[in-house]
């Protein structure tokens, strides 16, 4: 376990408006606002479309499988992180989203994945 204390963050609110792909929009915001890095902590909206990928086996790393979903979808919750590695921007992210108020499924949140109407996000960063 790596326990790190975070001090010194910055706190933001993200809006995403209709047609804004999820992960370039948080590397442009990474780069616009001169953080190294930054946590998502909340996000709730809706999209068009949700790429995700999720572990196939049990191997350390896993095979993964990979799901696309065109429809329109609520965003239950993102999570996850965008930082600086050997200077490219890297998105981490997972989620959990809604189909016709009855369907979840979820996963890693992958490039692709548009937003509908609009997203909220809280971002925490350094």
């Amino acid at each position: 376990m790596e326990i790190k204390e975070l001090s010194g963050l910055r706190w933001y609110q993200l809006n995403l408006d209709p047609g804004v792909q999820v992960h370039q929009a948080l590397a442009d915001f990474l780069e616009e606002s001169g953080l190294s890095h930054a946590y998502v902590l909340s996000c709730v909206g809706s999209c068009t479309k949700v790429n995700l990928v999720y572990p196939k086996t049990t191997d350390i790393p896993p095979e993964l499988g990979a799901v696309e979903y065109n429809g329109l979808f609520e965003i239950n919750g993102i999570v996850g992180d965008v930082k600086r590695v050997d200077g490219e921007i890297k998105v981490h992210l997972h989620g959990s989203f809604t189909q016709e108020g009855v369907k979840a499924f979820g996963g890693a949140v992958r490039e692709g994945t548009t937003i509908f109407k609009m997203a909220e996000m809280v971002i925490a960063g350094k």
